[in-house]
């Protein structure tokens, strides 16, 4: 059965009324079976629409199946492959970690060679610098051999036995590492000296004068002030830029220490310093 048909038949009753009453006159029922006919043409569209609709929705769960069975045909393979790249990829990096450890063994030799050059080289250099320099690298490199404790009094106690043992250059070494790292250290001027007399015998007059220069400045109330006020006019003596200041630092012991052994000392080279008169004849 129709639309048009059920539309009609569900009317008939409406429509026969009004027929009988002459209500409604004939084109009006012109213009409403013109309106049912549309409907039903109207109705039939929309049908066909959701037909097609329902065909391409078919047709996309399809593709869609599709899809999927391809994708997991290509997963399948994909792990086949990746297992293959990954086997590949591991031999590769085995074969490269081989030739870098090979390398790094060749590198290894290298260094050793060139370090042991490097020694060399600066041994050479130094032994042409003078004995001072040479005592200053062979001292480096006793020094780097030496397990240095951390605490002072034991760091103290090894320079001391650098020290008498004859090792002079270790010895001042290791005074001046301990000035550097306790500076504030009761014991720190007597570090101090004991490098500035290394270095005065190694005729090391400028680093004497820095060494000597420490207690002035930083320890001027210590027990070795007045030494290291004499250490710095002799050191001085032995500059030639620096002699014309060493009776200045004399006169100035002399004054603050008058009754030191170094003021006596002080005494002394001061009166050898100045100018003899002539005899008169």
């Amino acid at each position: 059965m129709s639309l048009r048909t059920s539309i009609l038949r569900a009317a008939a009753p409406a429509l026969a009324l009004l027929l009988t009453a002459c209500w409604v006159p004939l084109e009006r029922g012109r213009q409403m079976e013109a309106r049912l006919d549309r409907l039903e043409a109207d109705s039939a569209e929309q049908q066909r629409v959701v037909a097609d609709r329902v065909a391409a929705v078919d047709r996309k769960i399809v593709e869609v199946q599709q899809k999927i069975d391809e994708l997991n045909r290509a997963a399948r393979r994909s792990g086949a492959d990746l297992g293959v790249s990954l086997q590949r990829l591991q031999d590769e990096f085995t074969r490269v970690k081989g030739d870098l450890e090979v390398e790094q063994h060749r590198l290894g030799q290298i260094e050793k060679s060139v370090g042991a050059l490097s020694d060399r080289t600066d041994k050479r250099f130094a032994a042409l610098r003078g004995r001072g320099a040479l005592d200053e690298l062979e001292a480096k490199e006793r020094i780097d051999t030496l397990e240095r404790p951390d605490d002072k009094v034991s760091f103290l106690a090894l320079a001391q036995k650098e020290e008498a043992t004859g090792d002079k250059s270790v010895a001042r070494t290791l005074y001046d590492e301990y000035v550097r790292r306790w500076p504030a250290d009761a014991m720190a001027p007597e570090a101090a000296f004991h490098s500035a007399e290394r270095s005065m015998e190694q005729k090391r007059w400028r680093e004497a004068l820095v060494a000597y220069g420490w207690i002035y400045e930083k320890a001027p109330r210590s027990e070795r002030a007045p030494d290291a006020m004499l250490g710095i006019a002799r050191a001085m003596l032995e500059v030639d830029e620096l002699k014309k200041d060493a009776p200045g630092v004399l006169k100035e012991l002399v004054a603050k220490f008058p009754r030191s052994d170094a003021a006596a000392q002080a005494r002394k080279l001061q009166a050898d310093l100045t100018p003899k008169k002539p005899r008169r004849k």
